[in-house]
């Protein structure tokens, strides 16, 4: 919602900019809605969400051809693409964008913080790993307690074999094994 509203704000309120039309839009290449190419006058949208889309989907972007400076919508329901022709003296394409969004319920898309694909996968390894030592120990250690329980043994090993020769590895550990521990709830 809030990336919308700056950039529609921006659009109404914003300097006149020197430059490329469309300088100022968001280049995502990935999300919910990308700027293929931005021409004066011209704006192609890809979203793929729309692609195969019904064509109530499509409806939704029928209040956008209302506007004073529209020209032209067209979707494309086979690659996900809307192209917007627009008069550029009365429209900035940060508007046209903003509006594009709104009206296909994209804005609170854009503001989800993108999640890599490789932290889904280690958050999908650490599960099935905290699964496996949760059925192994028959429910008594999961993977966080298992792990606090290890850096406990290793620092004691080392404090007791080692004594204050052992500062601060051994009681690195500890203390690593102590604030790994679960919290209560």
């Amino acid at each position: 919602m809030h990336i919308i509203t700056g950039l529609l704000l921006a659009g109404l309120f914003g300097k006149s900019r020197q430059g490329e039309p469309g300088d100022h839009l968001p280049r995502f290449r990935t999300g919910p809605i990308r700027v293929a190419h931005a021409l004066p006058g011209r704006i192609r949208f890809l979203v793929p969400s729309l692609k195969r889309a019904p064509e109530e989907h499509l409806s939704a972007l029928s209040p956008l051809e209302k506007i004073n400076g529209i020209g032209q919508v067209r979707t494309c329901p086979i690659s996900g693409s809307i192209l917007v022709e627009y008069q550029k003296d009365l429209l900035d394409p940060v508007l046209i964008f903003g509006a594009v969004a709104r009206l296909l319920g994209l804005d609170a898309e854009l503001e989800k913080t993108p999640q890599p694909a490789l932290t889904r996968e280690l958050r999908s390894v650490e599960s099935s790993l905290n699964r496996a030592v949760f059925d192994k120990t028959l429910g008594t250690l999961d993977l966080r307690s298992a792990t606090a329980l290890a850096l406990l043994i290793a620092g004691g090993m080392k404090v007791f074999r080692d004594g204050w020769a052992s500062f601060p590895a051994g009681f690195t550990l500890l203390w690593w094994g102590l604030h790994a521990l679960p919290k209560g709830d």
